[in-house]
């Protein structure tokens, strides 16, 4: 009788998995059910640092922790900084209400950024432009359902944008831009 072949983490491996997350006061901002479980891969920056330095401490399909994420593994503090007041008739979308999330679009190079509508007073509209976990901890409980092993040859996001960085070194583009 051959023995299953138990496979361990490591920066590479695709994990799939359940989650609840939530806030100090209890409330649910997010899950991933057996019927809809999270996949990714680690190292290709496709959770938040927090939550994924937390998965990789884990072992292997089956295991169960629970954790918390300070808002600087998460999605940063709350800067007052990101809170803008807009004349309502340079909005392009009609149906602007208190609490609605819309799309604006960046000053700087025109990328699509999700804003929350926080107040409509006198025809100027107040974005908040913070992520809306900003300045909080995040706390969750999570299943490792399985556990793929890394590609042999895998590169991680991190190391991919520090090759980028040398490689425009040595070709004289380095300006000092950060390429992550």
């Amino acid at each position: 009788m051959r023995k299953k072949e138990i496979k361990t983490m490591q920066l590479g491996s695709t994990v799939t998995l359940v989650y609840t997350g939530k806030l100090d006061d209890g409330t649910v901002f997010g899950f991933a059910t057996e019927e809809k479980p999270m996949k990714f891969q680690t190292g290709m920056d496709m959770a938040i640092d927090g939550f994924e330095k937390a998965i990789l401490e884990m072992n292997e399909a089956g295991e169960k922790k629970t954790f918390t994420v300070d808002e600087y593994g998460a999605y940063g503090e709350y800067l007052e900084g990101h809170v803008a007041k807009i004349p309502l008739e340079q909005i392009p979308v009609n149906d602007v209400k208190v609490g609605k999330r819309i799309m604006l679009s960046s000053s700087e190079d025109g990328a699509p950024m999700p804003a929350t509508v926080l107040d409509i007073t006198d025809g100027l509209v107040t974005f908040d432009l913070n992520h809306p976990l900003a300045g909080k901890s995040l706390t969750f409980e999570v299943e490792l359902l399985e556990v793929e092993d890394a590609p042999e040859d895998f590169v991680s996001a991190a190391e991919k944008a520090q090759h980028l960085k040398e490689q425009a070194k040595l070709l004289g583009g380095d300006q000092g831009e950060d390429f992550r």
